[in-house]
């Protein structure tokens, strides 16, 4: 079910920015290979019109059995994954970015339940869980639903894949494997001595890197799988960029060569337990599980600033990964607070100014469930959050 909330005059604003001043793709979590969260191009959406985000129309599931597993937008059209029991179909489903017209499904898979969601060059990628056999697949598409290939995945812990070129790239387990996007064969292996838990490897250049936890980098060569280096980490979640790959943990956020692992620099009293982050514009913007959010000088490490999204609660946590471009940052946030003996939960988005850190808006969300993870998206001029029970579009009010 669509719900449009914009005006005509948005629309037609919105569709004059694609393709000029606007990069309407965003094909996988965190963007790019290296999970960066930076958009380059955001068209009207910039930080002279954030503090007018408003949420421009939402999608919910066809059945109320259904759930969201996943979102990405190319070329101006948003692809939506999701799942739900052993009677539903697993699907994939397309909405005009702008408008939120709905454009139909182009996969149904009964029995499947679709989750991550990604595509590469021609390819939309999409993992998923049977029931009720808990069957781990993941499966390839072209990008009107034509079946590629499909192959089973390790049933162990994973933190999601990540498309990079003509390798995907997941960890399961104490296992890192590489397979190839054109026909879904194994292109290596390499074990990792330790688990990442639930977060992903990332690629940059000619190097797959990924975590374990509590905090190790290993490094290696996308091509063959080889070893290139380790070292030890401030975490596992990992963000990387130009020539560099940044950790985040609870010891802290840290900033390693991606070439040979040499730490450049290292924060471990700005933030209280970081948990995610994105870089762009010279900076890197990192959330913490208390309330706190920080831009740090991506070269030197310097803190350029730290402001609180927190409210009056008990809990002020985000646990999505924020992104940035228009020179804005944005992060999903959550609060929960018990008040006369009643709790209440809220979850927002909220916007700051990469050069000062001042919150430019505070937009409440309706999520009644969530798992975290969700998929935020920034691509043309507007935000899609793609929510347990529904999919959100936001971008500035006219």
């Amino acid at each position: 079910m669509i719900k449009a909330l914009s005006g005509a005059n948005a629309v037609s604003a919105a569709r004059s920015a694609y393709g000029t001043i606007a990069d309407a793709d965003w094909r996988q979590d965190g963007a790019d290979p290296g999970r960066s969260g930076h958009q380059e191009l955001t068209g009207t959406l910039t930080r002279s019109t954030a503090n007018r985000l408003t949420q421009t129309w939402t999608a919910s599931p066809t059945r109320p059995t259904e759930q969201v597993g996943g979102a990405i937008a190319i070329d101006g059209t948003v692809y939506r994954s999701t799942g739900g029991t052993a009677t539903d179909a697993g699907s994939i489903h397309r909405y005009d970015a702008v408008t939120g017209h709905d454009l139909g499904s182009i996969v149904t898979a009964p029995g499947e339940a679709f989750g991550q969601l990604a595509a590469s060059a021609d390819t939309l990628l999409v993992e998923s869980i049977a029931r009720p056999s808990l069957r781990r697949t993941l499966f390839a598409y072209t990008l009107t639903g034509t079946p590629k290939w499909k192959i089973l995945l390790e049933d162990a812990v994973s933190g999601g894949f990540t498309t990079a070129g003509d390798l995907v790239l997941r960890s399961a387990g104490t296992t890192l494997s590489a397979y190839r996007t054109s026909d879904g064969t194994v292109a290596w292996t390499a074990p990792l001595g330790g688990e990442p838990g639930f977060h992903p490897p990332v690629r940059l250049g000619g190097l797959v890197l990924q975590a374990t936890e509590p905090g190790r980098i290993l490094a290696f060569a996308a091509a063959t799988g080889a070893p290139a280096w380790q070292h030890e980490s401030s975490g596992a979640e990992l963000v990387a960029a130009g020539d560099t790959v940044y950790s985040v943990g609870e010891r802290g956020v840290c900033a390693y060569a991606a070439a040979d692992g040499t730490q450049r620099w290292c924060d471990a009293e700005t933030l209280e337990s970081p948990v995610h982050a994105s870089v762009g514009d010279g900076a890197l913007f990192v959330v913490d599980g208390h309330g706190g959010l920080a831009a740090f000088d991506a070269v030197s490490g310097a803190q350029r600033w730290r402001t609180s999204y927190g409210l009056n609660a008990e809990v002020n946590a985000s646990y999505w990964a924020p992104v940035n471009g228009g020179s804005v940052v944005y992060a999903v946030v959550y609060h929960f607070a018990v008040r006369g003996g009643v709790s209440t939960h809220r979850v927002e988005l909220v916007a700051a100014d990469v050069v000062s850190g001042k919150l430019l808006r505070r937009l409440e969300l309706d999520v009644d469930a969530m798992h975290g993870g969700e998929s935020l998206l920034l691509a043309g001029d507007h935000l899609y959050f793609a929510a347990v029970e529904r999919l959100y579009a936001i971008a500035p009010k006219p």
